[in-house]
């Protein structure tokens, strides 16, 4: 028992060093220089927060230029449904944007690519795609107006939680169920563009991809709801940082 005692402590200490440490499942920075002695909560000491080797600040890398790309397609992706009514090419711009969406990633962890810029894009992009289609597929009549307003209403929740983290200095965890809801959405998307394209078997698509749109709704609705019951649960545990402590600290070197 105490062996297996020893070994959990010893995993979790492990795990906070190199950074996977946990606060009621969001992440807390990592202790400087690998000692438990030295770890301080962000912003209260001298030395800045250690950076990712592996992630560079470069802005134009190959996935960076690919996550760009699929920002700028998404407009025209809207203008092909709801101007010029041409499914069949919406169909093809939105089998580009998936691709390209697991092609970036790809990308920089095989030609270690990694970039603080990338991180902000690809999220940005997964954003605006699947707030905007969804708006436009409501507009052509793909989808109900009903499943565009939740969707909008969750992410505006989720995101005036994150001024809530930042006080705290703390990231907020992305859960699987999270995930697993946007790809059950991106999925529906081009499987209902298929349906109204009229490629062979489109009415199989159609309903396939209204259950997988269902399916993601609910997903998408049920990970808001663990997301904002997390934040509740951090905004009890961990107290604001204190903003006139940490400038004081840096002016004194303390």
């Amino acid at each position: 028992m105490n062996a297996a005692r020893e070994g959990r402590r010893e995993t979790d200490l492990r795990e906070w060093r190199t950074g996977e440490g946990k606060v009621l499942g969001a992440r807390i920075p990592p202790p400087r220089d690998g000692h438990l002695s030295a770890a301080v909560p962000p912003g209260l000491g001298p030395e800045p927060r250690p950076g990712d080797p592996e992630v560079s600040d470069r802005f134009w890398t190959l996935p960076n230029v690919i996550s760009l790309g699929r920002i700028a397609l998404i407009p025209v992706l809207i203008v092909s449904i709801l101007v010029w009514e041409d499914p069949t090419l919406a169909l093809w711009i939105l089998g580009a944007l998936v691709v390209s969406d697991w092609l970036d990633g790809k990308i920089a962890r095989l030609w270690n690519m990694r970039s603080t810029w990338g991180e902000r894009l690809d999220p940005i992009a997964d954003r605006v795609l699947v707030a905007s289609v969804p708006v436009a597929f409501a507009v052509a009549g793909y989808i109900p107006v009903w499943i565009v307003v939740m969707l909008l209403a969750r992410d505006a929740l989720l995101v005036g939680t994150l001024p809530l983290y930042r006080r705290r200095g703390i990231e907020p965890e992305v859960t699987y169920l999270g995930k697993a809801a946007t790809f059950a959405l991106f999925w529906s998307l081009p499987l209902l563009l298929a349906g109204h394209a009229g490629v062979l078997g489109g009415e199989g698509l159609r309903i396939l991809g209204q259950a997988c749109l269902y399916w993601g709704v609910g997903l998408y609705t049920w990970s808001g709801a663990v997301y904002l019951w997390q934040a509740w649960r951090v905004a009890r545990a961990v107290s604001p940082e204190r903003t006139g402590s940490t400038a004081a600290g840096h002016r004194d070197g303390v």
